[in-house]
């Protein structure tokens, strides 16, 4: 079983933006002269690209007129391996909310985004009807799992789904995608799979949401870290050759060792001190170390199994309800955790680019409106990012 060189994964990704909607005659073609993927995967488009359903759906691409999906049939190296690439799209709003974010059951009997679930449920009989032929008893198979932006989630999903129903095997590759999980979810997901090949851009944002305690797998792995980009870009998120610095460009590679890896698990402790505050920045550095002084905070005043388990199950409050909650409590119990919890607001508030960076109080209506500025910052640039793909 061979793994994609990171250039045919990233082409993989690219080529499936071709397939949106069809030429003016009504014909969908790839143009794949200038790619290493010709000589690894045949597509046949005679009957169109796999289309979404019609309706209700979360993302605005999933109706009849519009393709989402490619599969393709191995060759060459990859005989009796097959791909579903699936491309990047728009997302309603009200779904990259942190508030709005709902969890349910997915197909690893653990809890996923109650929107990317919606969204890969809408299009599974879509991809169940090309599949299912083709893998049904056929457990020597290799599918290879691929997708930028949201596409990497519902990738993510779809790869799950294969190994639950066809138990082939499975790698999958994803690009500037986001969390699609908990915990759970990572650690199964990691343990289910074949192999996993997250890459990211510094600088991308669409990678940091949904925002703890959703985690990225492979849980306590590694990611491909392509570029030495800093700071909170939207071009960061670009796909194509033309964008910069574009995921087609950094991953042209023959090889995932000559990659630069990094860990995707921080397990450092960090505690922010409040006259330090002015040291942070918008950046992806600054939003993994700001999560990890929250966890440090909640795991310092025995809350983390608490809150953590809430988090699972679902409760009244939203997620950040229950968080600002949490905070006033370990603020009032001790002078030294009110002292943390005040070093991590300001340290958020410098990071949301507030003019104000002042901590006067730590009552549940200051930590919430502090943490809704966070969320705003971070979510309206991962939008923008989002949106400039599809």
């Amino acid at each position: 079983m061979s793994a994609l060189t990171p250039r045919v994964a990233a082409e993989l990704a690219d080529i499936v933006y071709q397939i949106e909607r069809p030429s003016a005659s009504g014909i969908y073609r790839l143009n794949m002269a200038n790619y290493e993927v010709r000589n690894c995967f045949n597509f046949d488009l005679s009957e169109g690209p796999v289309r979404g359903v019609s309706g209700g759906s979360l993302f605005s691409l999933f109706n009849k007129t519009t393709g989402f999906a490619l599969v393709g049939k191995g060759i060459n190296q990859f005989a009796n391996d097959y791909v579903v690439t699936i491309r990047g799209t728009h997302i309603n709003r009200d779904w990259l909310t942190n508030g709005n974010i709902g969890l349910t059951g997915g197909d690893n009997n653990t809890m996923v985004h109650a929107g990317f679930n919606k969204a890969f449920n809408s299009m599974k009989k879509a991809l169940e009807k090309i599949l299912a032929p083709l893998l049904s008893g056929n457990a020597s198979a290799t599918v290879h799992c691929v997708g930028h932006s949201l596409g990497g989630a519902l990738a993510s999903l779809t790869a799950d789904w294969l190994k639950n129903n066809y138990k082939c095997n499975v790698n999958l590759y994803t690009f500037g995608a986001p969390r699609v999980g908990m915990h759970a979810f990572s650690k199964k997901h990691t343990g289910t799979l074949n192999a996993i090949y997250r890459c990211t851009h510094g600088a991308d944002p669409v990678p940091m949401i949904p925002l703890w305690p959703f985690v990225h797998a492979p849980y306590a792995g590694t990611e491909y870290r392509l570029d030495s980009g800093s700071g909170i870009s939207v071009e960061a998120h670009g796909m194509a050759e033309n964008k910069a610095p574009g995921y087609l460009n950094t991953a042209n590679s023959r090889s995932w060792q000559a990659l630069n890896q990094r860990s995707s698990l921080n397990l450092e402790q960090v505690r922010l001190k409040y006259e330090n505050r002015n040291q942070a920045s918008f950046s992806t550095y600054w939003a993994d170390k700001i999560s990890g002084a929250l966890i440090t905070l909640l795991k310092d005043a025995g809350y983390y199994t608490a809150v953590m388990a809430q988090a699972a199950i679902g409760t009244g409050l939203t997620f950040y309800d229950l968080l600002a909650r949490s905070l006033e409590s370990i603020a009032k119990a001790s002078t030294h955790f009110a002292e943390q919890a005040r070093g991590l607001l300001g340290h958020m508030l410098v990071f949301a680019r507030q003019a104000v960076t002042t901590v006067t109080e730590l009552s549940f209506r200051f930590i919430r409106w502090v943490f809704d500025k966070t969320l705003v910052a971070l979510y309206r640039s991962a939008r923008d990012a989002i949106s400039s793909v599809a």
